[in-house]
């Protein structure tokens, strides 16, 4: 179905996925994971999503957990997304995050990120891929954009944690606004 109406178009070259990688992406629409899951569908990659939709009703409930997605709750100050997500990890899985914390429905620019994808890379030791999705409309194809892998660097001894993730979040966040394409 993804292939049929979305037609997901690839803007950019698709990094192979070799050890454990949390994508971080522009979050405008609920299929941005899908479409993800499918460009990689024989990898094990698991989306983060929000607990209110998660249990949002049986359906959501059961397509969720069957798609192994994991819960953030957004209501509550809970790190059990944060745990799960790093254990993923080490289990040589991958991880989708939307660090925009919600859906960008204007569809215009990126929205200030929060800093969870910075505190998971940091926690977990794995690589970050940049994701660039354009704001979709039927019938247009779905566009997206795919960067190339990158580490976070050690945070240096003596440096203020809080200021640290805050200048890697600003970091993320720049390496997926750099893929912004020109709409054609």
């Amino acid at each position: 179905m993804v292939h049929t109406v979305q037609r997901p178009k690839l803007l950019s070259a698709k990094p192979k996925i070799d050890q454990p990688t949390i994508f971080v992406g522009r979050h405008v629409g609920l299929i941005d994971p899908v479409v993800l899951m499918m460009l990689y569908f024989r990898k094990m990659i698991k989306p983060l999503v929000a607990k209110d939709y998660f249990y949002k009703n049986k359906f959501t409930k059961f397509f969720y957990t069957h798609a192994q997605c994991i819960p953030i709750d957004r209501e509550k100050a809970s790190k059990q997304w944060l745990e799960d997500s790093v254990e993923t990890l080490h289990k040589g899985q991958s991880i989708i995050i939307f660090p925009e914390g919600k859906r960008n429905k204007s569809g215009e620019g990126l929205l200030p990120f929060h800093s969870g994808a910075a505190l998971l890379a940091q926690m977990s030791g794995a690589r970050i891929i940049p994701v660039y999705n354009e704001a979709w409309k039927f019938p247009h194809r779905y566009r997206l954009a795919i960067g190339e892998p990158f580490f976070l660097e050690n945070m240096p001894e003596g440096k203020d944690r809080q200021e640290w993730l805050k200048e890697q979040t600003e970091l993320i966040r720049n390496s997926v606004a750099a893929l912004k394409t020109e709409d054609k």
